[in-house]
């Protein structure tokens, strides 16, 4: 049972599209809230558990497996669901903050709008992989097409990556307007600049959850 003085931790999500710094972001974030003493678990979708990873595998690295929009959707989102029950929701339990690195926002960009299936049916699945959790902060960063190419050209493309230029506007455009037609769901912030610019504003808007966190 969890002690009555202990405060649910806090889930905190860097989503995006690729280039954008997301994992940069949520290294500085951690590196930052653990001078504060707040005790943080750092994830990424899919993955963060055994079967999450062999997902992770099959739907961005074979990519000489023809997979279907709607069969991605319901991998991620069965990677989703086991990622929030095996670890999220216990780490949450005992006072850690959550930093995950994508969550469903991705799907409902990538599956959805750029892969041609309905978003409700997307969101319908997502309500349910998740059973409802929602994160306190949904950070989504957002730089230009042609900057998150410039800065992602020294690796290899995974499988969403190599769907082409279309798809991939398709995507950063998705993100942008999802995010601005829901400024109460998700907080946009600018990814372009420095890496210091960048953490600089996220920390802006993580500060205040901060405040009333013990050992903060």
């Amino acid at each position: 049972m969890k002690p009555k003085h202990l405060k649910r931790g806090r889930f905190i999500v860097l989503d995006g599209p690729d280039g954008a710094g997301k994992t940069t972001q949520t290294h500085l974030l951690a590196q930052e809230l653990d001078k504060l003493g707040i005790r943080t678990l750092m994830l990424r979708e899919p993955g963060g558990t055994p079967a999450g990873e062999a997902i992770r595998a099959l739907v961005l690295e074979h990519r000489k497996i023809a997979l279907e929009p709607l069969a991605e959707a319901f991998l991620f989102q069965a990677a989703r669901a086991q990622l929030v029950r095996e670890v999220i929701v216990p780490a949450l339990e005992k006072g850690e903050w959550v930093l995950c690195d994508r969550f469903s926002l991705s799907t409902l960009v990538y599956q959805g709008y750029a892969g041609g299936i309905d978003h409700h049916e997307i969101e319908a699945l997502t309500q349910f992989a998740t059973g409802g959790l929602s994160p306190d902060l949904y950070i989504v960063l957002w730089v230009p097409l042609k900057v998150g190419i410039e800065r992602r050209n020294h690796r290899q493309a995974d499988r969403m990556e190599s769907k082409g230029g279309e798809f991939l506007k398709d995507v950063s455009n998705s993100f942008q307007k999802e995010a601005s037609l829901h400024p109460k769901k998700y907080t946009l912030i600018d990814g372009s600049g420095g890496v210091e610019e960048v953490r600089e504003r996220i920390w802006q808007k993580i500060e205040p959850l901060t405040l009333d966190t013990p050992g903060a």
